[in-house]
């Protein structure tokens, strides 16, 4: 069975090689003789962390006519008649015609905080899958909510016949059944696929250690600090490596931390690369010996494992906190859009959040705001890990529900 992955950025991001590695593992157990084609934004890239035969990738070119000028908008249409007008995005249309079925990932791009081109790039592919009768499933996801009346008409006019729809956490059901308007019986409320993904075998995970040197005299913190989120909040960059700054000072002053930068997005732009600023921050502490980066080409998996061996996590990225999360650490989330508030909600009581699990971007940038929270954090961290390790079989038996219900609406043929 030929199953079509979309939503897909790029592996650069680990959260997005987290998503991916584990749908086509999921879906692999379930599907008869499944096959699957990733279709996204840097194939070479991402092909290199895929070693399985059953896996190819290739370049998305299905929102060409969105973003093309009119007559090249013109010159693709026509190419449906003559192949040689534009040979590339017919062989991506020729790959949905022998499609079984297509799979939206992406976590949170069906949403409005990445822009209105964002959002249409990422309904293209599905458009394509519906104009050809093919089965398409959006596969546990925070959506919206939308900020403008055209966010919100693009996505209901794809998402209404989609196969099926996961979504995360409960915030976004709710959204998405009340709000928009979708009928229950489409929408299922699920957990992130990434609460699945599997930690690196045992010999592996030891020599990921990187504090092995503290003989346990110390406490390990790992900081995933966002180089992009000012970008998406309009937020003050300058004041935000402040705050970054007086939370590092304090770990190190008060618990005389051991602190492991996890820079889980790695794009080629330096907007958007987590090792600048984590760069920045231990150059601004004068490259003192308690701060490291894991700035290897780490998968997501071994980030994991790396996470999965400190006792707090503080981060702007959402799959940094799920690493931690589902390897029952205590974790703060620096959340800008609903799906920290979202996820954190499915896990713990409104108290835990609200005294030091959830911190908003716009509250991150007072420093003694910030400092206060992520001490307070600290101080429920054995709380807050029974929390976790008592509710973690249940999330990931709702993380496999979605992966459950392909597999069923596809052998039902429904």
């Amino acid at each position: 069975m030929k199953t079509i992955i979309t939503g897909v950025t790029s592996f650069r991001n680990h959260g997005v090689e987290a998503l991916v590695t584990t749908l086509v593992e999921q879906l692999r157990s379930r599907l008869p003789q499944p096959e699957f084609l990733v279709l996204d934004r840097v194939p070479e890239f991402d092909a290199s962390r895929v070693r399985e035969t059953d896996v190819r990738f290739a370049l998305d070119l299905t929102a060409k006519p969105h973003f093309s000028s009119r007559l090249r908008a013109m010159i693709l249409k026509l190419s449906n008649q003559v192949e040689a007008l534009a040979r590339d995005y017919q062989s991506t249309l020729r790959e949905f015609q022998t499609a079984d079925l297509v799979v939206a990932t992406g976590g949170d791009v069906f949403a409005s905080e990445y822009g209105h081109r964002s959002l249409l790039s990422h309904l293209a592919p599905l458009q394509v899958a519906r104009d050809l009768g093919k089965p398409f499933f959006f596969a546990a996801h925070s959506i919206g909510p939308f900020k403008s009346a055209a966010d919100r008409k693009a996505f209901l006019d794809v998402a209404k016949d989609a196969a099926g729809i996961s979504v995360r956490e409960g915030k976004s059901y709710d959204y998405v059944t009340r709000e928009l308007g979708l009928p229950q019986d489409l929408v299922a409320h699920t957990a992130d696929a990434a609460f699945l993904l599997k930690l690196p075998a045992p010999e592996r995970l030891a020599r990921l250690r990187v504090y092995h040197g503290f003989h346990g005299s110390r406490p390990v913190i790992a900081l995933t600090p966002s180089q992009a989120i000012c970008n998406w909040m309009n937020s003050d960059y300058d004041q935000h490596f402040r705050t970054w700054c007086a939370v590092v000072d304090m770990l190190l002053r008060e618990l005389d931390a051991g602190i492991i930068f996890v820079p889980h997005v790695q794009e080629i732009s330096p907007k958007n690369d987590d090792r600048v600023l984590a760069t920045e921050l231990v150059r601004h502490f004068n490259f003192d010996p308690r701060l490291q980066i894991a700035g290897g080409d780490y998968s997501a998996s071994e980030f994991k494992g790396i996470i999965s061996q400190c006792d707090m996590v503080v981060s702007e990225r959402m799959h940094s906190c799920i690493a931690g999360l589902s390897s029952a650490v205590c974790t703060v989330a620096i959340g800008y859009s609903v799906k920290a508030e979202g996820i954190l909600g499915d896990l713990f009581d409104p108290n835990q959040i609200r005294d030091g699990l959830l911190l908003p971007v716009k509250d991150f940038l007072d420093p003694a705001f910030a400092c206060e929270k992520v001490r307070r954090a600290w101080g429920m961290r054995q709380a807050v890990k029974a929390r976790l390790e008592e509710r973690l079989p249940g999330v990931r038996e709702k993380a496999a529900r979605t992966f459950d219900l392909i597999a069923t609406r596809m052998s039902s043929g429904k």
